[in-house]
């Protein structure tokens, strides 16, 4: 079964493609063709700050704050790098995605207890 994308921290920009091609005749008249397939929207998410969480024997803690973790993100994402599917909650209901771009993961705050601010990635829709 798929995943689902379990950190709800953001704030989302959507983006459709031009998916009708548009033919202009006698530089008036123009003409456009429907699509022959479903829109292939982007979602991109911004999250303001995450955070890194660390255990006592230095290494990364994915369970703390799991929706506000940057391990936990990490880990996600290498589950399922460009290529694997899971589910994203968007106001447009469920939907079936993909990352569209590798994830960077910013460098953290000087003297902010391991927080990363201004984290972004991308998300492809997978049209049924």
């Amino acid at each position: 079964p798929l995943q689902t994308f379990n950190f709800p921290n953001h704030r989302l920009e959507v983006e459709y493609p031009t998916s009708s091609t548009q033919v202009q005749f006698n530089n008036s008249w123009v003409f456009t063709m429907k699509p022959s397939a479903p829109d292939q929207r982007i979602f991109k998410l911004s999250f303001a700050a995450m955070r890194w969480y660390m255990q006592s024997n230095g290494t990364i803690d994915l369970t703390t704050d799991a929706a506000n973790n940057v391990g936990a993100l990490d880990k996600f994402y290498r589950d399922h790098l460009l290529y694997q599917t899971f589910y994203y909650a968007s106001p447009y209901g469920t939907l079936t995605v993909r990352f569209k771009n590798p994830l960077v993961i910013p460098k953290g705050e000087p003297g902010g207890f391991g927080v990363v601010k201004d984290l972004s990635v991308e998300f492809l829709e997978q049209p049924l």
